[in-house]
């Protein structure tokens, strides 16, 4: 038995000293539902919206603007081999609808902090409706911002007006990660 301790401790030692040999740089999805990640831009707007486990919903009669802050990872140590600004690959939402015509969803996504020279925001917009859920969505890739980029900052976010019986349901962001 005493042989056997020192052993086994030595070992689980090594273990944890030595790196995996399937460390990679590994591309992921995180995934939540809207009413994690979402709120009405202003609380007037709060009137309007009703956040429900799977969605948030515009159940107005006027336009609502919705922020959404997305959750990514980065490595604190900064000894990975992804610059904090190369994290994000791309970010999106899908929307559902109980209106049969389509209504334009306009979202600006936002990539960075408050006060860099290197902001960016991209606009786009999409048509929603009630008979086509699985077109309702909306991902900004980098090469939205520009043709010449191939990622984004790990701080990514976006403002949507969601016209009345429009709603977020999940939002996605693709990062890529060093789990070496």
């Amino acid at each position: 038995m005493n042989v056997f301790a020192p052993s086994l401790i030595g070992g689980l030692l090594l273990a944890a000293v030595l790196p995996s040999a399937n460390a990679a740089i590994e591309d992921l999805q995180i995934q939540s539902n809207a009413t994690g990640l979402c709120q009405g831009a202003l609380p007037v707007m709060d009137n309007n919206l009703r956040k429900r486990p799977l969605a948030v919903v515009n159940q107005g009669t006027s336009d609502a603007y919705v922020s959404c802050a997305f959750t990514t990872i980065m490595a604190q140590s900064g000894a990975g081999t992804i610059p904090s600004d190369e994290v994000v690959r791309w970010f999106g939402v899908f929307f559902g609808s109980t209106v049969a015509a389509p209504q334009t969803v306009s979202c600006a996504g936002v990539i960075g902090y408050e006060g860099s020279p290197d902001l960016q925001y991209v606009s786009l917009e999409v048509d929603v409706s009630s008979g086509t859920p699985g077109s309702n969505y909306l991902y900004f890739y980098p090469d939205d911002a520009d043709p010449e980029q191939t990622d984004f900052h790990q701080l990514t976010s976006l403002s949507c007006r969601l016209p009345p019986g429009v709603s977020i349901g999940d939002t996605y962001v693709g990062i890529r990660m060093d789990d070496a």
